[in-house]
């Protein structure tokens, strides 16, 4: 008998057994189905609705197991152990409120009941702050006689009572409306500098701010009540892993210490952090943990999928820390990829932070710009933390005679520095065309050497190729690559001033590095560089090379400007250290976690009888369309985006689309644009929302055939997303039909469309697209 025809029997007794096996297999979303078909066929078997509810929690669908308990309630509202599941439920929102009262019930139906007592002592503050009190429930009595003892089934795993690894034998957080000083958990997320560490050794600006911030957080106390962990997020598994503390500042100090990628203390040290990363568990997330990402996310895969996940199940919170918005104010200096990436990032990033960090009033001017066009209603709070730090506080120089970079220069030569990737946004071809211009007209025995420090980037070319063709040029000027931060400490300290060229900055690095070491810095007026400068730095006119010349010519040749200027840099240049800008990044933490969270399905909906194409799109630009369909696809159920469309897991997954008020009540039509795979398939679709089931459909789909299905749903009253849950049994193993494809995949979906069953315009324009052939009611 197929999964099909199993979950439409009305033989209940083989529906439950079929039930539990799909249960003890792990097949949550399943077994979920079964339990819901013996409920329609024994409305009074109320433990089954818990079960339902046990496995969509394991699911990660925890406000529809919050459903089926509230069902089951109806009930049974006088058993103290569906009040304990309820509770762990609302806790697992972040419902603390709500948890507490639950919990106290359940103490008051069971006063033996440990789990229940313990669970009410450790929320009882939470009744506290402005909660009213709990009201007792009247005294324990027999079960209702309607449930049979054979369907009495002991509960399910509970995932509220994971051990929480950024939060071991903690108490449980406050409700994140109220969290106080002391119940603010805190995971940093060093993703990106372990990912660049697998390809490199030198950090660069970001990583370096990352580092600089991280090793002051692990150096020093947390602030008084603040639990902080660190972790790294895994594509393949959609889960954060714990990182070592240790571990991770012991690499970013051999970073520092050198250059060399194949030095066997440095690759040991990461070959073991990586291990102890990948054996690591999944982490289990403090309920209302903040999630902070202190660089960039845009480079991973599926990146907000698991972080949707992470919210639903234990109230993460988001943080990301934006460096810039270079790829959507520049792109003609970044690469493609690189903007594409940046676009699906920030195209989804208003549906999924709860609160923003940002370097420079300048980046947050282009953050909110940018998010305007997008959603204009929403306003994320943000917090500038400035990157004012002196890097001298994380590389420590110690005797420079033996150091590589310096072997370039001759004993007490006199040089100008650049620090910078080669790339055409820093504008190097400028810098280039000033300084052979001055040696042409001063002599090169006048004009000091200028050394880069950078390897070269994307669209160099032009740079590149005027050094080769300027024999003069070529001789007075020297590039360095892998350069440690001890030896670039060296420069900047031997160095007679600097020079910082660019299109456009986040903030600017290399000139707070100059002034901390009391260089004169030269820079463009624009973007965040008169941040990064403040009122210690020489400027320019953007692009101008006639003032870069001029401005030139006085550091290089009046000695008493120069001077003048070094002590300008002193009194107004100095920076501050990286625990302050740590003790800055806490104190706005701080504050975003008093701020309520906004659920996800509130920050913006579909727009009926719109198309939605659901496939990895090259975007040159942000675009909410595309990351509102990316959203659809909910929970593990689903494999990376492809460029024709995505594939479900084999057993299924599940769409979550948030309907617009509008839809409620109303007859909706829903269309699937589908790929079939390579052998016939039995799909079965389930239309819900919040558990309250509308339709249900069965189709098979045909090898070769890539049908859109047309799904007409009833009149309902959608209390939340519109859910679609797809049941393709065991689904079809691909390496059957080429061994290069190992996986085991369901239902392919390419687009989707919702719209009202009466909107005729829609509905003919969405089918006009389509192969009218192929469309299956």
């Amino acid at each position: 008998m197929t999964a099909d025809a199993e979950l439409h029997s009305n033989d209940a007794d083989l529906l439950l057994a079929t039930a539990d096996s799909r249960r003890d297999q792990g097949a949550w979303l399943q077994a979920a189905q079964f339990y819901a078909r013996v409920v329609s066929l024994r409305p009074e078997a109320w433990p089954l609705k818990v079960q339902e509810g046990h496995c969509l929690k394991e699911a990660g669908r925890v406000e529809a197991a919050l459903g089926r308990y509230l069902d089951a309630e109806r009930q049974a509202p006088e058993d103290a152990d569906l009040q304990l599941q309820i509770g762990h439920a609302h806790k697992l929102l972040g419902r603390r409120r709500e948890a507490a009262l639950a919990y106290a019930r359940a103490v008051a139906l069971d006063p033996g009941n440990a789990d229940a007592r313990q669970e009410a002592q450790a929320s009882e503050p939470w009744l506290e702050q402005g909660a009213p009190a709990a009201t007792p429930a009247p005294p324990p009595r027999a079960p209702a006689s309607g449930a049979p003892p054979s369907l009495t089934l002991p509960a399910g795993p509970d995932p509220a009572a994971r051990t929480t690894a950024a939060a071991e034998a903690a108490p449980p957080a406050a409700a994140p409306s109220l969290l106080s000083a002391a119940a603010v958990s805190v995971v940093l997320d060093v993703s990106d500098v372990l990912d660049y560490f697998n390809g490199a050794r030198t950090p660069t600006g970001i990583q370096r701010v990352q580092i600089g911030i991280v090793n002051q957080a692990i150096a020093e106390p947390p602030p008084d009540g603040l639990r902080l962990s660190f972790a790294a997020f895994n594509p393949a598994d959609l889960n954060w892993h714990v990182v070592e503390a240790a571990g991770f500042a012991t690499l970013c100090a051999l970073s520092a210490s050198g250059s060399d990628t194949e030095d066997p203390e440095w690759t040991e040290a990461r070959e073991a952090l990586r291990e102890k990363v990948a054996k690591a568990p999944p982490m289990a997330f403090a309920p209302g943990a903040l999630l902070v990402n202190l660089g960039n996310s845009f480079g991973f895969a599926e990146y907000f999928r698991a972080l949707r996940l992470a919210q639903e199940r234990d109230g993460v919170r988001y943080v990301p820390f934006v460096h810039d918005c270079v790829p959507l104010i520049v792109p003609e200096h970044c690469l493609q990829t690189m903007v594409q990436d940046y676009s699906r990032w920030f195209s989804a990033l208003g549906l999924h932070a709860h609160g923003l960090l940002c370097n420079s009033e300048n980046t947050l001017r282009d953050v909110r710009e940018q998010m305007a066009r997008l959603q204009p209603e929403l306003s994320l709070p943000a917090h500038v933390v400035r990157l004012d730090a002196d890097p001298r506080s994380v590389a420590t120089l110690s005797g420079d005679a033996a150091l590589p970079a310096l072997r370039a220069l001759r004993p007490n030569e006199r040089f100008a520095l650049f620090v910078s990737t080669i790339e055409s946004r820093k504008n190097h071809l400028l810098v280039f065309t000033a300084w052979l211009q001055l040696i042409r007209r001063h002599g090169a025995a006048r004009v000091p050497r200028l050394v880069c420090v950078g390897k070269p980037g994307w669209h160099a070319e032009a740079a590149l190729n005027l050094l080769r063709n300027a024999p003069e040029l070529q001789r007075h000027v020297v590039l360095l690559s892998r350069i440690s931060d001890l030896e670039l400490d060296a420069l900047y300290e031997r160095c007679a001033f600097t020079v910082y060229n660019s299109y456009y900055e986040g903030w600017g690095l290399p000139v707070t590095e100059a002034l901390a070491h009391g260089k004169v810095v030269i820079t463009p007026r624009h973007s965040a560089l008169t941040e990064a400068g403040g009122e210690a730095a020489l400027y320019f006119t953007p692009q101008s090379l006639p003032e870069l010349e001029a401005l030139l010519e006085r550091v290089m040749f009046d000695d008493a400007f120069r001077a003048a200027q070094e002590a300008v840099v002193l009194e107004k240049g100095r920076p501050r250290g990286w625990s302050a800008v740590k003790d800055q990044v806490f104190a706005a933490l701080r504050a975003l976690a008093q701020r309520p969270p906004r659920p996800l399905e509130a920050r913006a909906s579909l727009t009926l009888g719109r198309s939605y194409p659901v496939r990895r799109r090259p975007l040159a630009r942000p675009d909410l369309d595309a990351a509102m369909a990316d959203m659809a696809r909910e929970g593990p159920g689903w494999y990376p985006l492809e460029e024709w469309g995505v594939w479900c897991r084999g057993g299924g997954g599940t769409l979550r689309l948030p309907v617009p008020g509008e839809a409620s009540g109303t007859p909706l039509r829903l269309y699937l644009q589908t790929h079939s795979p390579p052998e016939p398939l039995a799909v079965n679709l389930r239309c819900h929302s919040r558990g309250v089931t509308i339709a249900q459909f069965e189709v098979t789909l045909q090898p070769g055939q890539h049908p859109t299905l047309m799904l007409d749903l009833p009149p309902a009253e959608l209390d939340g997303p519109l859910e679609v849950e797809i049941d393709t049994g065991e689904g079809v193993d691909l390496s059957r039909h080429g061994p290069e494809d190992t996986r085991r995949v369901g239902f392919g979906l390419s687009g989707f469309m919702l719209c009202r069953l009466d909107d005729h315009a829609s509905r003919l324009s969405f089918l006009e697209q389509q192969s009218l052939t192929s469309v299956l009611v």
